[in-house]
């Protein structure tokens, strides 16, 4: 079950990027407003805190 929450995760963080990378080579021809930016690099930063968390539960865990 952990996996696959990671492999959501690091999917949901992909697709943020990519959204990012392609608002990034439009500039100001984006449709994308700077609310919309904020969101996604929001849940970038949160799905990488809580992959980066899991890792160190599990390790507690395993110490």
């Amino acid at each position: 079950m952990t996996t696959s929450l990671q492999s959501l995760r690091t999917k949901s963080i992909s697709h943020a990027q990519l959204k990012l990378s392609k608002h990034r080579e439009l500039g100001t021809k984006s449709p994308m407003n700077v609310f919309e930016v904020a969101e996604l690099l929001d849940s970038i930063k949160f799905a990488e805190f809580k992959i980066q968390d899991e890792k160190n539960s599990f390790d507690l865990i395993l110490n």
